[in-house]
């Protein structure tokens, strides 16, 4: 009951009841702000942040997805949301996928050429920076490979938001 409570709390008081608004500030030519642009974007943003509009399943407002990504961060200690494009992001072209943080396994590590390497299911070039997510799927007809038995799809690091608070230096994972 209290763990529920302390995730209750956090979308509560993280994500809010409204979740994410936009205040756009566009400026005119004289430095002053554009208020017809400003209302446009801002409707636009509105419209966007619909189910059919921003998540790729068409089930959840982007305040939704926003607080089941805050739960995931504070129970998981991370959460991952996939930015998806073209034509099967709907609409706008553009939306958003949770990603269950299990599918990225902690136990995949490997060590690649150039001094790359993938630590947790993650690839990080020589310098640490993610370049990929390696994540498992169970649908045959994904782009992907097999490893240790195991099916994964890599996703560039571009595509993928992953929210963790890193607790120490070096830290790849929350």
């Amino acid at each position: 009951a209290y763990a529920r409570g302390f995730l209750r709390m956090c979308r509560q008081n993280i994500v809010g009841a409204q979740g994410v608004q936009l205040q756009a500030t566009p400026r005119g030519r004289d430095g002053a702000i554009d208020r017809p642009a400003a209302d446009a974007i801002e409707a636009a943003w509105r419209e966007w942040s619909r189910p059919a509009n921003c998540d790729i399943t068409g089930r959840q407002s982007l305040r939704e997805i926003t607080a089941q990504a805050v739960t995931s961060a504070a129970r998981d200690g991370e959460a991952f949301l996939l930015v998806v494009e073209g034509r099967d992001a709907g609409p706008w072209g553009v939306a958003l996928q949770l990603i269950d943080p299990q599918r990225c396994p902690v136990d995949f590590d490997e060590d690649l050429a150039g001094g790359a390497f993938i630590r947790h299911g993650v690839e990080f070039n020589k310098y640490g920076r993610p370049v990929a997510y390696h994540f498992t799927t169970t649908r045959a007809e994904d782009e992907a490979y097999r490893v240790g038995g195991r099916t994964f799809e890599r996703v560039p690091a571009s595509r993928v938001f992953h929210l963790f608070r890193a607790d120490m230096v070096g830290q790849k994972r929350g």
